[in-house]
């Protein structure tokens, strides 16, 4: 089967192909200043061909496009070569609007004399790859974050040498309202813990389900302040179900009281497990 060389098509038919595309088409000049664009693209961004046409195409970008995405594309253009990158834009309305974009370089008789993009709506699939990696940092019952982004949190403070209090909490006797109100009563309290530990760190803090009844907290300041936050978290859970809940919780400061960042885990834990013990005598 021969493939159709470019005389053999009327440049009406070219256009029309073009422009019945359902995928959006840019052509500049060497400049970069757009010459073209089809149906596809005014669609997606509200934008006629006459109010685009001499614009440079990164007039599209906005406040939070990162500029790493808009200095790769420019090097590589610089450059004259090829590039495919995901990169956010914005519609004529405001809207953000994500693009799988593919430019190359045209030649005409050795000379560079165009660019031409082809733009790909990516906002359902950037988004959902958002959710997909925000929930792999999600404790699906509480909503807080779980052990995998207290990791990351932790590591991060430490490289960062931050002073900051760990609390690390777990509930007493949880495996008795288990036992005796059923696994949907226990889920319930640790959902009501979670938000209650959520309100308390709002903008102050970073909360975590660490798994079963374990929970921690990471709260960046200075010791009087982790003192003064201490007080607020047990009178707020000790208000739950009902009044009668009780916990063990630790806390240890970093770096004042442990600079390595494993042993300081380990003494909030050695004094929750403390704090536990002192309550049951």
């Amino acid at each position: 089967m021969s493939v159709l060389q470019p005389p053999d098509l009327p440049h009406e038919v070219v256009w029309q192909v073009l422009n019945t595309a359902d995928i959006g088409l840019i052509v500049t000049d060497a400049q970069r200043r757009i010459l073209y664009v089809n149906a596809t693209f005014v669609e997606e961004t509200g934008y006629s061909a006459d109010e685009v046409r001499g614009k440079p195409c990164n007039f599209l970008q906005g406040p939070e496009t990162d500029p790493a995405d808009v200095e790769a594309i420019r090097e590589a253009l610089d450059r004259a070569e090829s590039i495919e990158r995901v990169i956010l834009n914005y519609r004529k309305d405001g809207s953000p609007l994500w693009y799988k974009i593919r430019i190359r370089p045209l030649y005409v008789e050795g000379v560079l004399r165009y660019f031409v993009g082809v733009q790909e709506d990516f906002t359902l699939a950037h988004t959902a790859q958002v959710e997909l990696k925000r929930l792999a940092y999600l404790d699906g019952l509480t909503e807080l974050g779980n052990r995998r982004a207290f990791d990351l949190q932790v590591a991060e403070y430490i490289q960062l040498l931050q002073p900051l209090t760990l609390f690390v909490l777990d509930l007493n006797n949880f495996k008795q309202v288990n036992d005796e109100r059923g696994h949907p009563a226990g889920d319930a309290l640790l959902a009501q813990v979670g938000a209650c530990l959520k309100e308390l760190v709002q903008s102050v803090g970073h909360a975590y389900r660490l798994g079963g009844d374990e929970f921690a907290i990471l709260l960046p300041g200075t010791d009087r302040e982790a003192k003064l936050f201490e007080s607020r978290l047990l009178e707020a859970l000790q208000a739950l179900d009902g009044g009668t809940l009780r916990v063990g919780l630790g806390a240890a400061s970093f770096p004042s009281e442990n600079s390595d960042g494993a042993a300081w885990l380990r003494l909030a834990d050695r004094r929750m497990y403390a704090h536990k013990a002192a309550k049951r005598q």
